[in-house]
């Protein structure tokens, strides 16, 4: 960009005396805020005493000032979004001024016209131009402008007019012209600006508008504030995250991960989920949202570096920018919004359907495009793919796409392209994608599985089969891998030689855990009893791997005089579950317990085990019965009160088809600690979920067992739901009460389930019963 330098705008620098002025504003968000809550609630107040409007409060105060001051220096803003603390302030005006102002929204956005290149390609500027951008096009939480206070004119237009009167002289364009002004001087620079460490951000957010989407944190935690338990969309989530230099909470120094460690937890828990963006109605239109269609098609276009014709074209530049650190994640984003575009309107009847869950590390789907859309032909430039060359059986016979997919899925940055493109391609190219990058080929998915960064790509493309089929031809490659047991070795139990090759090679005894967990999960929700069976035959070989090699390979006889289990058996469910969680079971049961206790447990594993529970009944039965055998009463209540454990081993027992026998064996065992987990955070939802689970005799002398902690329920907040759920006051009320109370319940999970369609099953196979119900009446 520095030899174009001269082609755009460039501010004039900042006078002083602005300087000094705006950097002593005393503006802060959080107070206008309430202000503006106040100001809100006096006319609310006044209305429900039926008081006159003299009683009502003063226009608030910071929001008035928040005007004058952006409207005297509404000539030098672009001037000095170019400084460090003037920048800071600045956005901080014109997040509260668009926050409780409609017109100011186009103040802000004519005060940057003629400079949008320059400032996204400034260090803070660029903050500037994306929050401008940001906070221009999105709903105001109240707008002030046109709020009725009961008087002759409205006081907030009468600020607006004081305030941006000359301005509004001057500029009449509108919000949506204002915005495609914007976009037209970026469009030219907009192959620069994708390899720009700043531009390449505002580039995103004009991609974004344009396309009406935005991503939000797939696990976001809900963060009500209000009375009602709503939270503003300007206090939480995207419009939030532009908010710059506001104080944070000290946190504790997060370890650093070992290069060898396991791979899988970290990255789905920073995942994100498209939405459609709330924009103001000027930009609902569909004169705007026709110039905004072809304004991103032309974005698209430039930024494909196409020369506008349908020819293949070679590997070039477009395929070193997708490995670019700031192209990269830019062309992923494309990929998404196109796909979004094309495929919501299918995936909206799913969502009700579509939880995600961070604990099980279960993603969103993403939405699919359909065959001939702008998001297929984007990828195929991306992939250099012939969609004239058709891909028969396992024959792949494209030039270029190979190689490209090979060289992308080792590239931290092309790896997540690669990700984008499984989750989001129709049926037929996700599986012409495992054909040409060799996916269903032995040798060449070891080589994915055993690199550093593309064995994550493995794991998507597991997570996002789309069939049986798929399922099948990824078991027959992934048994033989897994039963060497290379991919399941801990560092802890190798061998001082051992470590000293896994320091100099890439494809000898490096954990791949999370390989495992996806298999797994393929498994459980698309491969067939013959695939689950292989698998975890394969996996019981591969820990019998481990187990020979720290017995020196030799078959050596116990205490009792019986020969171990040999390789080709594999080792006992039983044996495989603590090498599986990296939890030993403790030989105390007797032992105090408090809550201060944390349990380690491996992640991966944890969610192999509790999709393991789901397999068929035959399948499941020894790690059922072997987990419950293994761990005693003290292991269990620090399984069942640690987030982990609890979501994922307790849950799959007791909400899964082992619920049945599983809720027996963890009665008898935690029938004395149930009173403690019950008053704990996390604990508390298994002594729900467990007592739901037993027979009605068991719940009654549950319930009797719990009535006699009733003032440590009581005194937080997990207990007394707790009380509530297992029906504790009723049970000390009568037999009729607690009677009544339990069938109170039974209605309300019933009516709850033919509302999600749950009755048993899987959603497609609550559906299937109901339809035949209703072909029988």
């Amino acid at each position: 960009m520095e030899g174009n330098s001269q082609e755009y705008g460039r501010p004039r620098r900042p006078n002083a005396e602005t300087v000094s002025y705006l950097n002593g504003l005393p503006i802060d968000e959080k107070l206008a805020s309430d202000q503006v809550q106040a100001y809100l609630d006096s006319f609310l107040n006044n209305n429900d005493a039926d008081n006159t409007s003299s009683d009502a409060a003063e226009f608030p105060a910071l929001v008035n000032a928040t005007h004058a001051a952006l409207s005297s220096v509404f000539n030098e803003i672009a001037s000095l979004a170019c400084e460090e603390i003037p920048a800071q302030q600045i956005e901080t005006l014109v997040r509260i001024a668009c926050r409780y102002s409609a017109a100011a929204k186009r103040v802000v956005l004519a005060s940057l016209s003629g400079y949008w290149v320059f400032l996204s390609t400034h260090r803070f500027g660029s903050h500037v131009a994306q929050t401008v951008l940001r906070c221009a096009v999105a709903e105001c939480e109240v707008n002030l402008d046109e709020f009725d206070d009961k008087q002759d004119e409205c006081e907030g237009k009468m600020v607006i007019d004081d305030s941006y009167g000359t301005i509004f002289q001057e500029n009449t364009s509108s919000v949506p012209e204002l915005l495609m002004q914007a976009f037209e001087e970026l469009k030219p620079f907009a192959t620069d600006l994708t390899v720009h460490v700043c531009g390449t951000h505002v580039l995103r957010t004009a991609l974004c508008i344009l396309a009406g989407v935005e991503f939000v944190d797939a696990f976001a935690k809900p963060n009500g504030n209000k009375q009602d338990g709503t939270v503003s969309e300007w206090e939480s989530g995207v419009l939030a995250a532009t908010r710059r230099g506001k104080l944070k909470d000290k946190k504790k120094k997060k370890k650093k991960r070992k290069p060898g460690s396991d791979e899988g937890s970290s990255a789905e828990n920073k995942a994100t989920v498209m939405k459609k963006m709330n924009m103001i109605a000027d930009c609902e239109t569909t004169d705007f949202q026709s110039n905004a269609d072809v304004m991103l098609k032309e974005m698209v276009q430039i930024l494909s570096l196409s020369d506008n014709t349908n020819n293949l074209q070679p590997p070039g530049e477009l395929q070193q920018r997708t490995c670019h650190p700031s192209g990269g994640p830019l062309l992923v984003q494309i990929v998404r919004l196109l796909s979004y575009r094309d495929g919501s309107k299918q995936e909206a009847k799913k969502q009700g359907k579509d939880v995600a869950d961070r604990r099980l590390g279960i993603l969103p789907n993403e939405p699919k495009y359909s065959s001939g859309s702008d998001a297929e032909a984007f990828v195929h430039k991306l992939l250099c793919w012939d969609a004239n060359i058709p891909v028969e059986g396992d024959d792949a016979k494209q030039p270029h796409a190979g190689d490209i997919i090979y060289g992308l899925s080792g590239e931290p940055r092309g790896s997540i392209l690669l990700e984008a493109i499984f989750r989001s391609c129709p049926d037929e190219f996700h599986d012409a994608l495992c054909v040409v990058g060799g996916f269903y080929d032995e040798a060449t998915l070891k080589e994915y599985i055993y690199h550093g960064v593309s064995n994550f790509v493995v794991q998507a493309l597991l997570n996002s089969l789309r069939n049986r089929g798929q399922a099948n031809k990824m078991v027959k490659c992934l048994c033989p891998i897994i039963e060497d047991g290379s991919l399941l070795q801990p560092k802890k139990h190798r061998a001082p030689d051992e470590q000293a090759v896994d320091e100099n090679s890439d494809n000898k005894n490096i954990q791949r855990m999370g390989i495992i967990w996806r298999a797994v999960e393929m498994c459980s929700s698309s491969g067939s009893s013959q695939d689950q069976e292989q698998l975890i035959h394969a996996l019981m070989r591969g820990f019998a791997s481990i187990s020979a090699s720290d017995d020196d390979n030799a078959v050596k006889k116990d205490s009792d005089g019986k020969k171990k289990r040999s390789k080709s058996k594999g080792l006992s469910a039983k044996g495989c579950i603590p090498l599986l969680l990296g939890l030993t079971a403790s030989g105390d049961d007797e032992e105090a317990y408090s809550s201060g206790e944390r349990l380690t447990l491996n992640a991966a594993g944890a969610r192999t085990l509790f999709h393991i529970f789901q397999f068929t009944e035959r399948l499941r039965s020894d790690w059922v019965n072997g987990f419950l055998s293994l761990y005693g009463t003290n292991d269990l209540a620090k399984i069942a009160n640690d987030g982990l454990g609890s979501r994922c081993i307790m849950d799959g027992l007791l909400d899964g088809p082992a619920k049945e026998v599983a809720s027996k064996s963890l009665y008898s065992k935690l029938f004395n600690r149930l009173p403690f987990l019950a008053a704990e955070r996390v604990g508390h939802h298994v002594v729900m979920k467990l007592f739901h689970a037993l027979p009605y005799d068991e719940k009654a002398v549950m319930s009797a067992e719990l009535s006699h902690s009733l003032n440590r329920l009581g005194s937080n907040a997990m207990g007394r739901s707790v009380m509530a759920s297992c029906a504790v006051k009723e049970y000390l009320e009568g037999e009729n009460a607690w009677r009544e109370a339990l069938a109170k319940q039974k209605v309300n999970e019933e009516w709850l389930k033919d509302i999600l369609g749950e009755d048993g099953g899987s959603g497609d196979e609550a559906g299937g019963k109901s339809r035949k119900k209703r072909r029988k009446e």
